[in-house]
Protein backbone atom coordinates (compact mmCIF):
# COMPACT_ATOMS: atom_id res chain seq x y z
CA UNK A 1 0.00 0.00 0.00
CA UNK A 2 1.29 3.48 -1.12
CA UNK A 3 1.43 5.68 1.88
CA UNK A 4 -0.81 9.07 2.27
CA UNK A 5 1.25 12.29 0.30
CA UNK A 6 0.70 14.02 3.91
CA UNK A 7 2.59 10.64 5.46
CA UNK A 8 5.03 10.82 2.38
CA UNK A 9 6.05 14.60 2.86
CA UNK A 10 6.37 14.13 6.93
CA UNK A 11 8.70 11.52 6.01
CA UNK A 12 10.85 13.69 3.28
CA UNK A 13 10.93 16.71 5.72
CA UNK A 14 12.40 13.86 8.52
CA UNK A 15 14.93 13.00 6.26
CA UNK A 16 16.02 16.33 5.16
CA UNK A 17 16.43 17.35 9.04
CA UNK A 18 18.35 14.45 9.74
CA UNK A 19 20.88 15.38 7.04
CA UNK A 20 20.76 18.89 7.96
CA UNK A 21 21.30 17.88 11.83
CA UNK A 22 24.24 15.42 10.61
CA UNK A 23 25.74 18.65 8.65
CA UNK A 24 25.66 20.69 11.84
CA UNK A 25 27.40 18.01 13.80
CA UNK A 26 30.51 17.64 11.26
CA UNK A 27 30.52 21.32 11.15
CA UNK A 28 31.29 21.29 15.02
CA UNK A 29 33.32 18.42 14.73
CA UNK A 30 35.25 20.02 11.78
CA UNK A 31 35.70 23.21 13.73
CA UNK A 32 37.14 21.71 16.91
CA UNK A 33 40.21 19.89 14.69
CA UNK A 34 40.88 23.46 12.84
CA UNK A 35 40.91 24.82 16.39
CA UNK A 36 43.35 22.35 17.79
CA UNK A 37 45.15 22.68 14.62
CA UNK A 38 45.15 26.64 14.78
CA UNK A 39 46.39 26.43 18.27
CA UNK A 40 49.34 23.40 18.32
CA UNK A 41 50.21 23.58 14.34
CA UNK A 42 52.59 25.92 12.42
CA UNK A 43 50.27 26.37 9.50
CA UNK A 44 47.53 28.38 11.18
CA UNK A 45 46.87 31.08 8.37
CA UNK A 46 46.93 27.62 5.45
CA UNK A 47 44.21 26.11 7.92
CA UNK A 48 42.25 29.03 8.52
CA UNK A 49 42.09 29.28 4.98
CA UNK A 50 41.08 26.31 4.44
CA UNK A 51 38.41 26.54 7.06
CA UNK A 52 36.71 29.32 5.64
CA UNK A 53 36.81 27.53 1.77
CA UNK A 54 35.08 24.72 3.72
CA UNK A 55 32.85 27.11 5.89
CA UNK A 56 31.76 28.55 2.27
CA UNK A 57 31.78 25.08 0.65
CA UNK A 58 28.90 24.08 3.60
CA UNK A 59 26.92 27.21 3.11
CA UNK A 60 26.70 27.02 0.02
CA UNK A 61 25.71 23.21 0.18
CA UNK A 62 23.02 24.25 2.67
CA UNK A 63 21.57 26.95 0.30
CA UNK A 64 21.14 24.05 -2.61
CA UNK A 65 19.37 21.61 -0.18
CA UNK A 66 17.19 24.02 1.66
CA UNK A 67 13.80 24.03 -0.39
CA UNK A 68 13.18 27.73 -1.68
CA UNK A 69 11.20 29.98 0.52
CA UNK A 70 8.07 28.61 2.17
CA UNK A 71 4.48 29.04 0.28
CA UNK A 72 2.71 32.23 1.04
CA UNK A 73 0.12 31.62 4.06
CA UNK A 74 -3.21 33.63 4.76
CA UNK A 75 -4.38 33.75 8.48
CA UNK A 76 -7.98 33.85 8.76
CA UNK A 77 -10.87 34.82 11.90
CA UNK A 78 -13.87 32.30 11.73
CA UNK A 79 -16.62 32.46 13.74
CA UNK A 80 -17.62 28.69 14.33
CA UNK A 81 -18.61 26.15 16.82
CA UNK A 82 -15.23 24.32 17.54
CA UNK A 83 -15.04 20.31 17.87
CA UNK A 84 -11.91 18.55 19.89
CA UNK A 85 -11.23 16.88 16.28
CA UNK A 86 -10.58 20.44 14.87
CA UNK A 87 -6.49 20.19 14.81
CA UNK A 88 -6.33 16.65 13.00
CA UNK A 89 -8.67 17.41 10.42
CA UNK A 90 -7.10 20.80 8.97
CA UNK A 91 -3.35 19.47 9.19
CA UNK A 92 -4.44 17.45 5.88
CA UNK A 93 -5.28 19.99 4.67
CA UNK A 94 -2.21 21.80 5.16
CA UNK A 95 -3.97 24.70 7.27
CA UNK A 96 -2.59 25.25 11.09
CA UNK A 97 -4.53 26.06 14.03
CA UNK A 98 -3.41 28.97 15.81
CA UNK A 99 -5.62 29.84 18.73
CA UNK A 100 -8.74 27.85 19.63
CA UNK A 101 -11.21 29.99 21.67
CA UNK A 102 -14.94 29.36 22.73
CA UNK A 103 -16.45 30.11 19.33
CA UNK A 104 -13.57 31.24 17.23
CA UNK A 105 -10.62 29.81 15.62
CA UNK A 106 -7.41 31.16 13.96
CA UNK A 107 -6.37 30.08 11.39
CA UNK A 108 -3.55 29.91 8.92
CA UNK A 109 -4.02 28.22 5.69
CA UNK A 110 -2.02 28.35 1.89
CA UNK A 111 -2.07 31.44 -0.09
CA UNK A 112 -4.68 29.55 -2.31
CA UNK A 113 -7.30 29.21 0.38
CA UNK A 114 -10.69 31.30 -0.35
CA UNK A 115 -13.17 31.97 2.27
CA UNK A 116 -15.39 29.79 0.50
CA UNK A 117 -13.12 27.00 0.73
CA UNK A 118 -12.49 27.21 4.18
CA UNK A 119 -15.97 27.48 5.07
CA UNK A 120 -17.03 24.45 2.77
CA UNK A 121 -14.14 22.73 4.84
CA UNK A 122 -15.02 23.25 8.44
CA UNK A 123 -18.65 22.30 7.38
CA UNK A 124 -17.29 18.81 6.07
CA UNK A 125 -15.34 18.48 8.97
CA UNK A 126 -18.24 18.73 11.51
CA UNK A 127 -18.40 22.58 12.18
CA UNK A 128 -21.11 25.19 12.06
CA UNK A 129 -20.13 28.45 10.52
CA UNK A 130 -21.52 31.47 11.96
CA UNK A 131 -20.08 34.16 9.37
CA UNK A 132 -17.94 34.05 6.46
CA UNK A 133 -14.00 33.67 7.36
CA UNK A 134 -12.52 36.46 8.05
CA UNK A 135 -8.96 37.08 6.28
CA UNK A 136 -6.38 39.03 9.29
CA UNK A 137 -3.12 38.99 7.22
Amino acid sequence: MEPSKPAARRAHHWRRDTVELAAVFLSVTAADLVAKLVVDGPDGPFVLVASALALLATALFHAWWSPHAPPPTTVWRVRTTALAHTPAALADHRITLLSLHPEELFLRTPHSVTPADLAALLTTTGHTVQDAPTRIA
